[in-house]
């Protein structure tokens, strides 16, 4: 399994939510930091980039060529703003076997316009730069923990202004590319969602090929984004789903 991490936790949150698990399990795992994410961002300078197939695909090579992965077995799985990264990786790797996205993304940008409003969006969808910068930087001096937020959320694409900033997450969606996808994905819609409420089913509903919408409801207490407080149940449901379906491809 390769583990996809978000947008801005560590490597070992990453392990703690689905690499340990799927060791559990009994498979190989693959954790690595890529563009934007730790390591690569703190000490390479390296930031974010929208076609993440050009890190997944060089992944993938890298187990395929090892004679002790099962190269018709491997499997991908994302967390947080991975619910991006995954099947927009999928759209191009066909090597995958199978995928999870916890949750799914279509739109990144989605989750930074649901927090800024749409008065916002209204200064920067005519492309208005100038104005749309000189509004925010205010709200921003105004804020000092918003502002701390923002500059956070804006390290990993390495833009300083606003207006560029959100012109470059906007070019982060699947929806261009999703009728490529034809890997098996699961994809998992807690009850409130806070970062991408509703992607989940929007990705869901655009892909053509072989798919899965689990939800975890607040009755189980498996609700809110990643599901913190039920993850022996994601767990469950999750990797008996990817059991299931890479036994279908097992070796007789």
């Amino acid at each position: 399994m390769i583990v996809n991490n978000g947008s801005d936790g560590p490597i070992s949150a990453a392990w703690t939510l689905l690499g340990a698990p799927a060791v559990a399990r009994g498979y190989r795992a693959l954790l690595f930091d890529g563009p934007g994410q730790q390591s690569m961002l703190f000490e390479h300078g390296v930031t974010f980039r929208p076609d993440w197939e050009k890190v997944i695909t060089p992944v993938t090579g890298f187990l395929a060529a090892r004679a002790d992965v099962d190269a018709r077995r491997m499997a991908l799985a994302g967390i947080s703003q991975a619910g991006y990264w995954v099947p927009r990786a999928l759209a191009f790797e066909h090597r995958i076997a199978v995928a999870v996205a916890d949750p799914g993304v279509s739109d990144v940008a989605e989750s930074w316009w649901h927090n800024l409003g749409p008065e916002l969006r209204g200064l920067w969808d005519p492309g208005d730069r100038e104005t749309f910068d000189r509004v925010m930087h205010e709200a921003l001096e105004q804020d000092p923990a918003l502002a701390a937020m923002w500059r956070w959320r804006a390290k990993p694409y390495g833009i300083p202004s606003p207006f560029d900033l959100l012109t470059e997450v906007s070019r982060y969606t699947v929806e261009p590319v999703a009728h490529q996808i034809t890997t098996p994905l699961l994809i998992t819609d807690p009850d409130g969602e806070r970062f991408w409420p509703g992607a989940s089913r929007r990705l869901y509903d655009a892909l053509p090929g072989p798919k899965e919408l689990v939800r975890f409801s607040e009755a189980e207490g498996a609700h809110l984004h990643c599901e913190p407080m039920g993850r022996a149940l994601f767990e469950q449901r999750v990797f008996d789903w990817l059991d299931a379906r890479l036994a279908l491809g097992a070796p007789a």
